[in-house]
């Protein structure tokens, strides 16, 4: 996620690569398919090798073209734009999500660590809440501690100086991932008066009119006035990398026979035959198991006068895979920008809170966190949708209508 300040905005894009990398996986692969050519004039291998280098990695340089092609097709984008008092955001080119500045309440920091043997990785990703509940991340702050510094280190010196930046910009409380204050930071926001109350912001954002929420987003928005919502699969490139690669397997498998095959080494075709085998089945099981059935497979959401359920449709096969049923003790949380869609009951989410704040602040000891532990799995009761081929704007607004 690159994150950008200018004098009064804030320009955010995650999942972007340079274009130039595509081009040079283009040149890349290329090369290493007529590489086979020079096989083909210096060894005894002959026209086999050129045959074997061609088909192997030539659909890897159609990846990346089609990758190149494609790489702006779905990019997420915000903007914090504090001279026009609003937000914008999106990842296609539907119409931008946006809302007023002021319906954001606080920043809501998620902490990861992953220890390796010579040091642990704190990631700190920073999002904007809004008071629908909607989260958008808008930074991640990455410092690694490594066990032989004898320096001394903080552990949020960094994230501190990342929020210098939007308290500059968007001055808002900071909260953990369980809505508590956010003590360990180094520096505060500079609160303007309207927002210093917190309490009266919750009061303000508990009696929002639901409808007039539904009619701000519902003009020329066919998400919400046009059910049901279609999409088709989409297969991702780096599933079509992943199927490649086994057939590439494949293929040395059987360039490794014929070549023994050709210089009578019996000893060494067994290896090409299993390899052969190996490369060959699995390329044939992905294909049989995930890909076709994916590459069939369509989505919907259809609005009905109770709720609203999610089916996937393949081959004329109708599965529901999920409901949501207003007023029915469950909540809805999207993920962005990975745009899956979680549902839980309240008491689940009540329970995953306290098991984080046990873990946190393991002030009452391991037992109160195995306890918390049983009761979150014994309370459970979750679905995922997946929306993940939804342009953003749309399943943003669907999660809005759901609010």
């Amino acid at each position: 996620m690159e994150t950008t300040f200018l004098s009064d905005a804030v320009f955010v894009n995650a999942g972007t690569l340079n274009k130039y990398l595509f081009l040079f996986g283009i040149v890349f692969w290329l090369t290493l398919a007529f590489s086979g050519i020079w096989i083909w004039k210096k060894t005894q291998i002959g026209k086999l090798g050129f045959l074997f280098t061609f088909v192997s990695f030539l659909p890897f340089s159609f990846l990346c073209h089609q990758s190149y092609e494609e790489k702006d097709e779905f990019i997420y984008q915000l903007k914090i734009d504090k001279s026009k008092n609003q937000i914008v955001f999106g990842d296609s080119k539907e119409p931008d999500i946006n809302f007023p500045i002021e319906e954001f309440v606080s920043y809501q920091i998620k902490s990861e660590s992953e220890s390796k043997k010579d040091g642990t990785r704190y990631t700190d990703t920073i999002y904007v809440h809004h008071n629908s509940g909607l989260l958008l991340p808008v930074a991640t702050v990455s410092v690694k501690h490594y066990k032989n510094n004898s320096d001394n280190f903080s552990r949020y010196a960094a994230l501190s100086r990342e929020f210098k930046k939007f308290f500059r910009i968007l001055p808002l409380p900071v909260e953990t991932e369980t809505g508590k204050p956010f003590k360990d930071l180094l520096v505060k926001p500079e609160l303007p008066i309207d927002i210093k109350n917190r309490e009266s912001i919750q009061t303000i954002n508990l009696n929002l009119n639901s409808n007039v929420r539904k009619q701000r987003i519902t003009p020329n928005d066919t998400t919400a006035n046009l059910f049901p919502i279609v999409w088709k699969h989409k297969i991702i490139n780096a599933n079509w990398y992943f199927l490649f690669s086994l057939l590439a397997i494949g293929h040395l498998g059987a360039f490794l026979f014929a070549f023994n095959f050709q210089e009578g080494h019996k000893k060494n075709m067994g290896w090409g035959i299993l390899i052969l085998f190996f490369g060959y089945l699995s390329f044939g099981s992905q294909v049989y198991f995930w890909i076709l059935p994916k590459s069939k497979t369509e989505y919907t959401i259809e609005s009905l006068e109770y709720g609203y359920r999610f089916y996937s449709l393949k081959e004329d096969k109708k599965n529901l895979e999920g409901e949501w049923i207003p007023n029915s003790e469950k909540i809805a949380f999207l993920e962005l920008p990975q745009k899956t869609l979680h549902i839980q009951t309240k008491l689940a989410y009540e329970k995953s809170k306290a098991l984080i704040d046990s873990l946190e602040n393991p002030t009452e000891g391991w037992e109160e966190t195995i306890k918390l532990t049983k009761e979150t799995y014994d309370a459970s009761d979750w679905e995922r949708w997946d929306l993940s081929d939804l342009p953003m704007e749309v399943a943003v607004r669907f999660f809005l209508v759901l609010r």
